[in-house]
């Protein structure tokens, strides 16, 4: 499930998992929706018996290949609790972070902090080429400066400019898409959020697609 209209359907729609789910089950949402959907997805599904818990995770292939995982859930902590036998094969953090919806909140804050980063590490290697600094080295320096993260880290990893464009193409349109729910739920609450919405703009120059 990718957006908000595919997690209704596949939960709640007419050929809905709820509608053979037994009472008592539990469903786990992982994919990234606004907290409204997910508290309208659960109120659905406790009609019919079944609990909701949204559990979106960090870490990509490799976190879930290598058991390192963080999974951040919201909703009630004895359903999260019934589920963490399962977590835990996948996950080395496992955070409740309050009710329902606040999961998927905390995914998109992570997003955020993700893309501007990435804004961040492209402009800082390209000032490094244009004033001959290495940009290795001045990562290693960022390493252990108040200006650390894990993007700037392995900026390589996030660029993969060795990669064809069409893929590199689909994973900069992946990675502004992943913004948009951020952007709504700021509108909803009345924030203002120029950074978010200049990164999203940016992000196929950074990932160097023009």
């Amino acid at each position: 499930m990718v957006d908000d209209a595919q997690a209704e359907r596949v939960v709640t729609g007419e050929h809905g998992v709820i509608h053979g789910a037994r009472t008592g089950s539990i469903v786990a949402i992982h994919s990234t929706i606004l907290p409204g959907t997910a508290r309208k997805i659960a109120a659905r599904c406790r009609a019919n018996g079944v609990e909701v818990i949204d559990v979106p995770m960090s870490g990509g292939q490799s976190g879930a290949e290598e058991q390192r995982l963080a999974y951040m859930a919201g909703g009630e902590a004895w359903v999260l609790e019934k589920c963490r036998p399962v977590f835990v094969t996948s996950a080395s953090h496992i955070f409740h972070l309050g009710e329902l919806g606040m999961g998927a909140t905390a995914k998109m804050l992570i997003q955020i902090v993700v893309c501007l980063n990435m804004i961040a590490a492209h402009e800082s290697e390209l000032l490094c080429d244009k004033t001959g600094l290495d940009f290795k080295s001045f990562q290693e320096v960022l390493h252990v400066s108040s200006g650390q993260s894990n993007v700037l880290d392995t900026w390589q990893r996030f660029k993969r400019p060795e990669e064809p464009e069409a893929v590199r193409r689909q994973r900069a349109e992946v990675f502004a898409k992943s913004l948009s729910p951020a952007l709504e739920l700021a509108r909803e609450v009345g924030a203002s959020l120029p950074g978010t919405a200049l990164a999203q703009g940016l992000l196929k120059r950074v990932l160097e697609i023009d």
